[in-house]
């Protein structure tokens, strides 16, 4: 369920505070989020799909690179897709924002 715009206002007058008066709390909990399991699984499934892309190239040494690369490939996109849809109802951007470590007040 997506904020109102006075919730919005709340939260980012609060981590405005934060930032005030704890800062080093701010660094130190923003790396931890940074490790958030959607960032990772998105992370893998790029990462997956790199790795089925070079074994893709090596088609021409044997049919068989050619064939786990493309099932590499489809399986990282199925897995990133699938990431990013989720269950909640955040919508495709926000999740992207928060896979990638952004947020709503980053705009």
């Amino acid at each position: 369920m997506p904020l109102s715009e006075h919730e919005e206002r709340i939260l980012a007058e609060i981590e405005r505070r934060l930032h005030e008066e704890d800062p080093r709390f701010v660094r130190r909990t923003r790396r931890a989020t940074s490790r958030d399991p959607l960032g990772v699984r998105v992370s893998l499934a790029i990462a997956g799909f790199a790795v089925g892309l070079v074994c893709l190239f090596f088609l021409t040494f044997h049919l068989a690179f050619g064939a786990v690369g493309f099932a590499l490939m489809f399986a990282s996109v199925v897995a990133g897709v699938r990431a990013l849809r989720g269950d909640d109802d955040s919508t495709l951007a926000d999740r992207v924002r928060r896979a990638f470590g952004g947020s709503r007040s980053d705009r």
